[in-house]
């Protein structure tokens, strides 16, 4: 399948632009769209997102997860809006893509967006219609078919950050927290986010159910849903702060590169390179002083205060685990045994001799009593350091191995304290002495800009107050985030089992005694369902990553149930994640690969800015890695600096079309974007 049309109109900067792709044939499945910074790349798959998704694209966080921004959807489509198309009298916005499948026709598209006179989104429009694969005629299809479709033609929505994603941004929101990002894929890709949600319907419809029957019991299962409930919801509504936040921030952290090169620009004459040095060496440091800080704090807000708990209660903590742990196991095997003991039972009494011996008086219960003990006497008794009972029930397998990781990371000295607040400090004297000199350099470099320079040094230090300000704000919400989640496992145990209490105790509950067993059903095949896919991914992980790393360094990636991803050298020992940012872009850009992979999608990959960072190793690396498969479209959109004439050269052979973008102010800090066919950085061949 291959995406064959893309049609915009009054979007973002595109007034009125078709794009047409050709079908992948003869080894030339590559689609180069070139164009400068803010020339309108990004918002070819901010429309590819919207028109595919609609309204899930910001609702199931699709955009967001791509690196792509959005506070939602009225307001992404009003500033997605041609600034002028209501000045020439135009109220709608229109995206349209058409997908091709030889075996299946063509399916297309198209959301139309209403306005009404200031701007402001009122209404839209969706038609889906389908025609053969050489067929003219379009035959329209009911709303309702689009996500059967969608699953046919495409993605569903929760896998498309897997295929259309910005190489760049990608990179930095599962560098925040790769674990987790990892862990959101995982359950994208195996559908638990679907499962999850048939839970919560069960568990309301078993609520219901218990209230309707009646009975003293259900105030305290009552409060205890209630205390659940809430802390879900505060959770939700944290996470959704803390998310703003971090988009507010990455936003504000660009305003300042965008003034820092803007000062740096300012440069000029004899003094222009000494100016730039300076300019571009102060943001270097504000950088480090960033990371310093952030990594003190995290010492200080989770290492130390875990430090100071004594050492024998961690001790004992782990000791009642390892007990806890003995317990499992034992209990496993004790009941692994049942069916068979039964089956001994029943073939001990069907002996003849037996049940001769079962006509004399009291023979029976003395014969049970006896075969009950001698069989117990196979697990009983218990191991030495069995546990009477289990206390921390609420942890599941993956939460006792995270907790003993971080009892074995949590060792800190105060001498690395002092050296992270020392080079803190010794980073804010050098910012401090480099901004004196911009001072000085700004004064040698005439009157004339003065006034410009000192706006622009003003709008500088108010960005940073902001995002010192919002820094705070994240690791406050970022500790109360981390407080529920070791709260929620607990109450939501505590919460269960006293349901199942209320469940078990009243027999005439039927009905909700089976949404309890479908509940545990699903319990039980959540942490199973990672299993199923973990080895597939891990292997395509390594596959993908040795293919990409120019060093022999990485024998394989082991994916964890939790989300961890660990690599493994020749001899068998732990690597360190990626450092440079260059080889974190490659480890990530194979997670997403070996993920894309594992769904069994075989559609169009989609990349804004692929090669950002990357050596030109690696650049070759992961380009020959997108071409290998040459059924497969895939769609760059790159600026000049990524993939220019030589590198073009290189890939001519691969190349189906190209297109060079080309943007025009048309006043008011309006720009309208044109894409010329066949062109690119350098004039395609014909």
């Amino acid at each position: 399948m291959w995406i064959s049309r893309l049609s915009l109109r009054n979007f973002k900067s595109y007034q009125n632009q078709v794009f047409d792709f050709p079908q992948p044939v003869d080894g030339k499945n590559l689609v180069l769209i070139g164009g400068l910074n803010g020339y309108g790349k990004t918002t070819l798959l901010e429309a590819l997102y919207i028109g595919l998704y609609g309204e899930e694209a910001v609702s199931q966080r699709a955009l967001d997860r791509a690196g792509l921004k959005a506070r939602g959807y009225g307001h992404f489509l009003e500033m997605a809006l041609y600034k002028h198309a209501l000045h020439h009298g135009e109220d709608r916005m229109e995206v349209a893509i058409e997908i091709t499948r030889p075996d299946k026709g063509c399916l297309r598209i198209t959301r139309k967006w209403f306005f009404t006179n200031h701007g402001r989104y009122d209404n839209q429009r969706l038609v889906v219609e389908t025609r053969a694969f050489n067929a003219k005629s379009w035959s329209p299809l009911p709303e309702s078919t689009l996500p059967e479709l969608l699953a046919s033609y495409a993605v569903p929505p929760w896998l498309a950050p897997f295929f259309f994603f910005d190489g760049e941004k990608i990179a930095v929101l599962a560098e925040e927290n790769r674990t987790d990002w990892v862990r959101s894929g995982l359950e994208n890709l195996m559908g638990v986010v679907l499962v999850k949600e048939l839970r919560e319907r069960l568990a309301a419809y078993c609520t219901a159910k218990l209230k309707q029957s009646g009975g003293v019991d259900e105030l305290a299962v009552d409060q205890l849903r209630e205390q659940l409930t809430n802390a879900v919801m505060q959770r939700k509504e944290i996470t959704e702060a803390l998310q703003g936040m971090q988009a507010q921030f990455q936003q504000e952290s660009e305003e300042r590169d965008r003034l820092t090169r803007q000062l740096r620009d300012f440069a000029q004459g004899s003094d222009a390179r000494t100016m730039a040095e300076v300019v571009e060496t102060i943001a270097g440091l504000e950088h480090h002083k960033e990371e310093c800080d952030r990594q003190l704090r995290k010492n200080m807000s989770i290492a130390l205060p875990l430090q100071l708990v004594s050492r024998n209660l961690q001790q004992s903590l782990a000791q009642a685990l390892d007990q806890e742990d003995t317990l499992a196991n034992w209990e496993g095997f004790r009941d692994a045994q049942q069916p068979r003991w039964q089956q001994f039972h029943d073939t001990f009494f069907t002996s003849q001799w037996i049940q001769g011996l079962c006509h004399i008086p009291t023979a029976r219960d003395s014969l049970e009593k006896t075969l009950t003990e001698a069989w117990e006497s196979l697990y009983y008794p218990r191991p030495t350091g069995c546990a009477d009972e289990q206390w921390h029930a609420y942890l599941q397998t993956n939460e006792r191995r995270q907790l003993t990781e971080m009892r074995r990371h949590i060792q800190i000295s105060g001498g690395v304290l002092r050296t992270l607040a020392a080079r803190s400090e010794e980073l804010e004297a050098s910012i401090w002495r480099l901004q004196q000199e911009r001072i000085r350099l700004e004064g040698a470099s005439g009157a004339d800009r003065s006034g410009e320079v000192e706006k622009i040094s003003a709008d500088l230090a108010a960005i940073q107050r902001g995002m010192d300000e919002l820094r705070g704000k994240i690791e406050q919400h970022s500790n109360q985030l981390r407080t529920l989640d070791a709260e929620l496992p607990q109450l939501t145990a505590t919460y269960e089992r006293e349901r199942k209490k209320l469940t078990d105790g009243r027999p005439d509950r039927v009905a909700a005694q089976r949404a309890e067993q479908t509940i545990a059903v699903i319990d039980e095949l959540l942490p199973a369902l990672f299993q199923l896919k973990l080895k597939a991914l891990s292997a395509a992980a390594t596959r993908i990553f040795r293919s990409l790393h120019h060093k022999d360094q990485v024998a394989r990636i082991v994916v964890q149930d939790d989300g961890k991803a660990i690599l493994y050298s020749h001899e068998g020992t732990e690597i360190t994640l990626p450092k440079s940012s260059g080889e974190s872009q490659l480890f990530v850009l194979s997670l997403v690969g070996a993920l894309a992979e594992v769904t069994g999608y075989k559609i169009p990959l989609v990349v804004d800015t692929p090669l950002a960072r990357l050596s030109e190793k690696h650049c070759h690396n992961l380009l020959d890695y997108w071409i290998h498969d040459s059924s497969r479209q895939v769609i760059l959109l790159a600026q000049d600096k990524e993939i220019g004439g030589v590198e073009f050269e290189r890939l001519r052979r691969h190349v189906a079309c190209s297109y060079l973008l080309q943007h025009e102010q048309t006043g008011h800090g309006v720009g309208k974007t044109q894409a010329i066919m066949d062109h690119y950085f350098v004039k395609a061949a014909s």
